[in-house]
């Protein structure tokens, strides 16, 4: 990979649009359904931290919000928790999921999928699949709608929504994480003295840990693993704004990201013992592997049958409070294991008393938690092999489906897919805790 030109490109970094994450409800953003008073009602709610969107039989049912183009303003993304749902019955106005981006005159401002039409992204019942405008791309569930070239201060409003007829009342979708992707103005840092919140220090406090991990990185969200370019060595002619041309990955790949520990591309962990210590990377054995820059520490598995945390143990998905499961507890004891119950409640509780690590808190990761260590530039396993070398297979995590309540999300570490599964389905578990 070609990294003469890295020191060209500013830093892209997300900014949410407020309440992007759904986290304080639909505050911030305006509903829309058409006509209301439809049996079954068209709504927007928001469901385990996603806007589920049912049209039922309003002809639209979404949501919008307005805001105005930041200086650098690069792309919205947008993460698609359940995919379009559609029954479409083959009326004259077929179903289907609608992506706008629009200026203030209601005209797009982005790509759209066919002459004519305002949406860069569009999913159908009929024909069947996604269309998607020129440079909008689509990977694990997320849509990514390139906005180069908007003026700074340019009202713009994006907008999601399911359509169609009346009588199409089943179709449904739910998102989440809408953020801009925005160029950071300003010098670029001097080499080899930025951490990965981007903090200046000698490079004598980073190599000892002075300050341990700084605040900043808790809550940070790690970059994709990915360090080549398609078509050949970044910047590929004709083929800009790849993903490796930009990030910790590329950082790490110029060498000029410093870390508390080590990994591939911009990965950053620590291997810890059973009390919690700090081991070398060179350590061959090791409890707990701690994420610098998440501010996670997961559970290393291994390789021992007889053991509570071997690796090939299968557990089926289970959760009696109400409040976490979605409405479905799923089933208790439904998979093949040693040590405890065969259900993922159960694995935490007997996980727990053996305080790995020094710590009883641990506890199923959540979908984005889990999806945080997909190394997208690796398969089977997807992951970065040297801290997580038994991590193929797919995994649970402690988000159960919006509109599924049977099912709960996991993420395939073979491919660094997310998709979801029957409670009733015997998976695997890797547990995780905050640095405290």
């Amino acid at each position: 990979m070609a990294t003469s030109a890295l020191a060209d490109h500013p830093k892209v970094i997300d900014i949410p649009l407020p309440n992007g994450d759904f986290g304080q409800g639909l505050t911030g953003w305006t509903v829309e359904v058409s006509p209301t008073g439809t049996v079954p009602s068209g709504s927007v709610n928001v469901v385990n931290g996603a806007a589920l969107i049912a049209k039922g039989g309003a002809f639209h049912a979404g949501l919008s919000q307005g805001f105005e183009a930041p200086e650098g303003l690069q792309a919205l993304r947008l993460r698609l928790t359940q995919l379009p749902q559609f029954g479409s019955t083959g009326s004259f106005i077929p179903e289907a999921f609608d992506v706008h981006i629009t200026g203030p005159g209601g005209f797009s401002v982005a790509a759209s999928w066919r002459a004519g039409a305002s949406s860069a992204a569009n999913a159908a019942a009929a024909p069947a699949g996604f269309n998607f405008g020129d440079g909008v791309t689509f990977s694990n569930g997320e849509i990514r709608i390139p906005l180069e070239g908007i003026a700074s201060g340019t009202g713009l409003t994006f907008a999601a929504a399911l359509v169609g007829a009346a009588a199409d009342t089943v179709a449904t979708v739910a998102l989440t994480d809408v953020v801009l992707e925005v160029e950071e103005k300003g010098e670029p840092p001097v080499p080899d003295r930025v951490d990965g919140c981007g903090i200046f220090r000698d490079r004598f406090q980073i190599s000892h840990g002075v300050a341990g991990i700084a605040r900043c990185a808790l809550g940070q969200i790690n970059d994709t693993g990915i360090l080549a370019c398609a078509g050949g060595d970044c910047p590929v002619p004709g083929l800009p704004g790849q993903d490796a041309e930009f990030g910790r990955d590329a950082l790490a790949a110029a060498g000029r990201l410093n870390k508390l520990g080590t990994g591939e591309a911009g990965f950053d962990w620590t291997k810890l013992d059973p009390d919690g210590e700090e081991l070398p990377a060179s350590a061959p054995a090791w409890a707990c592997v701690r994420d610098n820059y998440t501010g996670l520490i997961w559970e290393a598995k291994v390789d021992d049958a007889g053991d509570l945390g071997h690796f090939a143990h299968t557990y089926s998905w289970f959760n009696a409070d109400g409040s976490g499961n979605g409405g479905v507890s799923g089933q208790a004891d439904g998979g093949i294991c040693q040590g405890s119950p065969c259900d993922v409640s159960a694995y935490v509780a007997a996980f727990n008393q053996l305080r790995m690590c020094g710590a009883s808190d641990w506890r199923l990761p959540t979908r984005p938690e889990l999806a945080s260590i997909v190394h997208a530039g690796r398969t089977t396993p997807a992951l970065d092999s040297v801290f997580f070398p038994l991590g193929a297979g797919w995994y649970w995590t402690a988000t159960p489906a919006a509109a599924d309540p049977v099912s709960a999300w996991t993420v395939d570490f073979n491919d660094g897919s997310i998709r979801t599964e029957l409670k009733t389905t015997a998976g695997r578990i890797r547990l995780v805790r905050e640095v405290r």
